[in-house]
């Protein structure tokens, strides 16, 4: 049996408030500077730009969608925004474990690469998958990715990766210094 376990991101009302809000704000700022620029016949391109600029970041940041798919072989996350598609997987048996975020420094273990693959407008807890990734010369090098998923998905994760999930920081970095 081929299973396949599927979570998305999830838009909270309150977080889309506010970015809403953020939108509003700095398109009113852009509406103002283009009528000042008229009004007062003067061309401020810097400040058109940086309205311009946030507009876009808010906007893709309240557009942006993330996907994680599990199968029996590999964790498939995908992202999908106005600009593009990105697609990034990572082998199960190369994943060291998977453990609630805490905004806390590894001191003994260095990772090389982080991505961030969830949405600011997801109001569900931020996890860590800890996975290791063969580098330049074959070197392996320790990764991670910060996702949100639902208890649905961490429970079929448990069953995958047993004895991987909800590890705590010092669990994971001994699981990793025994390996080596």
């Amino acid at each position: 049996m081929k299973r396949s376990i599927v979570t998305a991101s999830a838009a909270a009302k309150k977080n889309t408030l506010v970015l809403g809000l953020g939108i509003t704000f700095f398109l009113a700022l852009l509406v103002l500077n283009i009528m000042a620029s008229f009004r007062f016949n003067t061309f401020q391109p810097g400040a058109l730009a940086i309205d311009i600029f946030f507009l876009s970041v808010l906007l893709n940041r309240i557009q942006t969608k993330y996907r994680c798919e599990m199968t029996e072989t590999a964790l498939v996350f995908t992202q999908k925004n106005f600009w593009n598609k990105k697609k990034k997987e990572i082998a199960v048996n190369s994943i060291l474990g998977i453990y609630r975020y805490e905004p806390k420094l590894i001191g003994l273990m260095k990772f090389r690469r982080t991505y961030r693959l969830h949405s600011a407008l997801d109001s569900r807890d931020v996890w860590t998958i800890a996975y290791t990734l063969a580098g330049k010369n074959n070197k392996l090098e320790n990764c991670r990715i910060y996702f949100k998923p639902g208890q649905a998905f961490l429970d079929e994760l448990a069953k995958l990766l047993p004895g991987k999930i909800s590890l705590t920081d010092e669990k994971m970095i001994l699981a990793n210094l025994k390996n080596d």
